[in-house]
């Protein structure tokens, strides 16, 4: 694994930080997209809520959406400009992972459409939305498919490299089926069928991601069990089992609300009805007991996170209480985007549990956790800000394979040097 570069070691002309930038613009990056993303979601949907609140979820989504070209840019320089990089990726046992922040950073800014512009401008917002979402499903299911793919195929585990980083590309597939409820409860007062069918593929995205990831956090806890704790600067990643289980319990519970909704509203029924009785009836009592099935289910993995989200916090605290340097800049990396997005995605479930069961204690709970991971983004979003700057937070140890890092170029001339 390719060390980190020393401050000595990186470019001081502003455009050899721009190559360094781009050429270690390791796809883990789009974790920080994820963090600002589920930041604007959680600003915006805040239980006990402001207007002055929801604008400033609104400038951080705007945020996102330009750290996110930015970091699509780079990606895309990247893998043009210099050779081997994309193979790289997919034989590293950790780097390649992170390939499923890409789909989970996009979805929320598809999210943040649905919740925002789809309500002020209309169903020219719900397509645009909905095509964004089919874009995100098929990267979400292609990361998730091929990354398991190489995993078997071109690299080589042991129990000591089992992390759950190995989730990543997985949860993908999972949150791209949450984003489908959100996307088919906006596009339902325009096209009620095109939402059910929307319904209908979150159903299967869902489950080509929760169940997997079960699997895998399995052999996690044997790994854990037996080889102990990951190092301290890995310390963010025992967050990311909550990442399947808040957003499973959310995307469940919503689709089922979004079926009894097209029930209810729109006469719209899930599935082919028996023949004998009255059809109406029998849309409704199905859509009554898929909604039933999928809060169910929701509570289940709702209290699945509750496990993750305590013992994560738990070990983080004890290790703090035993070294208080953690928390300088210099323990600060990308992997601290572990205390944003996964306590997020577990934060947007708890708050759905306090709309359906209408419990002031989820309620009051959903706020404090929202809170706190806006919080947790302030922080990491600063540092990120302040290491990007001086070019420490760009590090690609899929880059180790090559003298000083520096894989050849795709097209260079003969004499030509490149920047410094």
């Amino acid at each position: 694994m390719k060390e980190k570069s020393s401050s000595s070691d990186r470019p001081r002309s502003a455009l050899g930080k721009l190559e360094h930038a781009c050429l270690n613009a390791n796809p883990a990056l789009f974790s920080m997209n994820m963090g600002t993303g589920i930041a604007s979601i959680l600003l915006y949907n805040l239980p006990y809520n402001a207007r002055w609140l929801q604008y400033i979820g609104i400038a951080i989504f705007l945020v996102n959406i330009i750290l996110f070209v930015l970091i699509s840019t780079a990606t895309i320089i990247r893998h043009l400009r210099w050779k081997g990089i994309f193979g790289a990726l997919g034989s590293h046992v950790l780097a390649g992972m992170y390939w499923g922040c890409m789909p989970m950073g996009l979805v929320t800014i598809v999210n943040m459409i649905a919740f925002v512009c789809v309500p002020r401008w209309g169903y020219r917002w719900a397509q645009l939305a909905l095509g964004l979402w089919w874009v995100d499903v098929v990267l979400a299911l292609v990361v998730n498919f091929g990354m398991m793919f190489m995993m078997f195929v071109r690299q080589t585990h042991t129990l000591e490299t089992i992390s759950t980083a190995l989730l990543l590309p997985i949860v993908s597939s999972v949150v791209a089926a949450a984003s489908g409820g959100v996307v088919a409860r906006a596009l339902a007062p325009f096209d009620a069928e095109l939402a059910r069918s929307t319904v209908i593929v979150s159903y299967v995205v869902w489950g080509t991601g929760v169940p997997v990831a079960m699997f895998l956090i399995t052999l996690w806890i044997y790994r854990t069990a037996v080889v102990g704790l990951p190092a301290p600067s890995a310390l963010p990643s025992l967050f990311l089992p909550l990442g399947p289980c808040g957003q499973g319990s959310f995307g469940i519970m919503l689709l089922g609300i979004v079926v009894r909704e097209l029930a209810y509203k729109y006469g719209i029924g899930f599935a082919i009805t028996r023949p004998e009785g009255n059809p109406s009836e029998s849309i409704l009592w199905l859509a009554d007991g898929v909604y039933a099935a999928g809060l169910i289910m929701g509570l289940i993995l709702w209290g699945l996170g509750l496990v993750w989200y305590t013992l994560g916090m738990t070990i983080t605290l004890h290790h703090i209480a035993r070294n208080r340097v953690y928390l300088s800049h210099k323990s600060f990396s990308v992997g601290w985007t572990g205390y944003t997005f996964p306590i997020g995605v577990w934060a947007t479930a708890t708050t759905t549990l306090a709309t359906e069961l209408d419990s002031p204690a989820f309620k009051v709970l959903g706020t404090i956790v929202s809170l706190q991971v806006v919080f947790h983004w302030m922080y990491v979003f600063s540092m990120g800000c302040w290491k990007a700057s001086t070019g420490a937070l760009f590090v690609a140890p899929e880059l180790g394979q090559w003298d000083h890092g520096r894989p050849p170029l795709r097209w260079s001339k003969a004499g030509t040097r490149e920047m410094v």
